[in-house]
């Protein structure tokens, strides 16, 4: 039991970051390069999320969704990490959009000043 509470408390985070990497490749946001690595980065980690215990239980021969183990510390420790690994993917994006935003302006500026002095 205690191990679908951690699956069903970090599936919307994990669903939320798809989400948000999608919206931002369709809206040209995102290269496709960058998209295919943050795609396969929160696939990967929905991946181990459900499988990584359930295959530990197999392999010392329990039951695979046995979660005598898992604690209460360990449901909301994994679930920070998986928010705060959120939290700061989202941030690093935030960063490259306004790096990219500044770059453009700044590109802007400098032609406009160009044509002013020839004028």
């Amino acid at each position: 039991m205690r191990y679908i509470i951690l699956v069903v408390l970090n599936l919307p985070i994990i669903l939320l970051a798809l989400l948000n990497i999608i919206t931002q490749y369709k809206m040209k946001r995102m290269s496709k390069r960058r998209f295919i690595k943050q795609l396969i980065l929160w696939v990967a980690t929905l991946t181990i999320i459900a499988g990584s215990y359930p295959l530990y239980n197999l392999i010392i021969g329990r039951p695979s969704l046995d979660s005598i183990d898992l604690s209460v510390f360990d449901i909301v420790q994994t679930t920070a990490i998986i928010f705060l690994f959120y939290i700061i993917n989202k941030q690093r994006q935030k960063s490259e959009q306004n790096e990219r935003r500044l770059r453009d302006l700044h590109q802007e500026l400098s032609i406009k000043l160009s044509l002013h002095e020839k004028n």
